[in-house]
Order: C-alpha cells, then sequence, then structure tokens
C-alpha cells in the first residue's frame, strides 16, 4: 500500500489538500502544494500507526478513518455546547490516468459534469464565477474561480482554484475524445463519466 491516497474533502472541509502513504504500519501525511511543473507533496512531518487507527476499506481503492473528535456549537456568548463525535475521513487510492491525448489535447476539450444534481459544463483555465461576482473580484483584485488541469506524478487531475487558493483536486482516471471519467467524490457515486462536448 505505498501509493499515494488522496484525501476527499467534503464541502463543510476547508483545509489544505492532502495525501497520505503507507509505510508497513505507518501512516505519513503530505501536503499537496502548487510546483513550477505541476503538482508537488510535501512532507508534515506527521504520521501515526495503523495498527493504533480505526479503519475500513469501502472498496479496493477507497479506506475510511474513524476519529475521535468533538463538535463545538455555540449558540451565545454564554451558552455553548460540546459533544463527541466520531470523524470519518475518506482516502481515495491514486491511480496513473489512461489516455493517449497530450495535456494540451485534453485541456482543449469541454465536458458535461453532472454529480447529484450539480450540472455545469466545464472548460479549462475559464473563470467559473457569473460575470457580476466577476466583476465584484475585479474590484476586490481577486482572481475568482477556475478549474485547470494538474499532474502529480502519473495521475491528471481537475484543480479548482478559489482565487488563488487550490480549493480541491478531482482524479482523472480515463479520457479520450469522447468522454473523461472523475473519480474521488465525497460520496457516492464515487466515479462519475462525463461526455465531452463541443
Amino acid at each position: 500500500m505505498n501509493e499515494n491516497w488522496l484525501f476527499i474533502k467534503t464541502p463543510d472541509h476547508y483545509g489544505k489538500t492532502e495525501i497520505i502513504q503507507f509505510d508497513d504500519n505507518v501512516i505519513d501525511y503530505f501536503n499537496v502544494e502548487k510546483s513550477e511543473i505541476s503538482l508537488k507533496i510535501v512532507n508534515e512531518n506527521r504520521n501515526e500507526k495503523l495498527s493504533e487507527t480505526e479503519y475500513k476499506f469501502i472498496n479496493q481503492n477507497r479506506i475510511r478513518f474513524f476519529r475521535n473528535g468533538k463538535i463545538h456549537k455555540v449558540f451565545s456568548d454564554e451558552k455553548t455546547i460540546t459533544e463527541d463525535c466520531i470523524f470519518e475521513d475518506d482516502y481515495e487510492k491514486l491511480n496513473a490516468t489512461e489516455t493517449e491525448l497530450t495535456e494540451n489535447e485534453i485541456q482543449n476539450l469541454k465536458f458535461e459534469f453532472n454529480w447529484n444534481g450539480e450540472k455545469m459544463n466545464v472548460s479549462f483555465n475559464q473563470v467559473l464565477d457569473s460575470p457580476v461576482m466577476q466583476e465584484i473580484n475585479k474590484r476586490l483584485n481577486k482572481e475568482g474561480s477556475r478549474i485547470v488541469l494538474g499532474k502529480l506524478n502519473e495521475t491528471l487531475f481537475l484543480l479548482l482554484y478559489t482565487d488563488n487558493y487550490l480549493d480541491k483536486l478531482i482524479p482523472i482516471k480515463y479520457v479520450d475524445r469522447q468522454k473523461i471519467i472523475l473519480y474521488g467524490f465525497p460520496k457516492e457515486p464515487y466515479e462519475i463519466n462525463c461526455p465531452i462536448i463541443g
């Protein structure tokens, strides 16, 4: 299990993008950062023992860790409640993207994204915000949201940037001129087929 496993962010997770690697009984943690070529991983100098962690395999490419934590609810300056809970963190194994296309050819593709009712047409390197939001961002000196193609080792990704912040990585399993297959979503379906359009 010495591959890279990508932390699957849920919509309420705002932390850095993370990758883990398994080294015998040790889980090593890495941050994903931009580099001049594409992406790189940087060691967090943090690890834990797999044998001391509660986990289960959801499928051969997804592992879920169960971690004890606390939820703090603030109702007012005087009233707060703290509850014990179990956090479920999923990690998806990264595999080499299957394609015969070059990265430049892939960046010129447009495709239809449809996951659990979230529908949009995706073009690489285009600003995703509405014209009104683009005008506000311009006044605030912000870049807005966009999707670019990225690569870590042999895996290609859709990289979602919000301003200059790398928010999400969606791995690409397969791409040709008819479809692109994306995986690593926070809930089922974990993998979707997106038809190429235009």
